[in-house]
């Protein structure tokens, strides 16, 4: 009985552990959830590039 204890406790020791490397992997993926939003509500404003097409002036006269 006392084995099947102790390896009960050891068992109970390793979900510990993995429950805690868990939660702070959970904690991660909310901080980059978090970053993201953060960037999503601050959007770059970008220059436009490329050509622009000038404007032709009508000329009545011209006709």
């Amino acid at each position: 009985m006392l084995t099947d204890n102790t390896e009960l406790r050891l068992e109970i020791e390793k979900i510990k552990k993995k429950m805690d490397t868990h939660s702070k992997n959970i904690e991660v993926v909310f901080q980059y959830l978090d970053e993201l939003l953060e960037k999503k509500e601050k959007p770059n404003v970008r220059k436009q590039i490329g050509y622009t097409i000038p404007k032709i002036k009508n000329n009545s006269t011209a006709k």
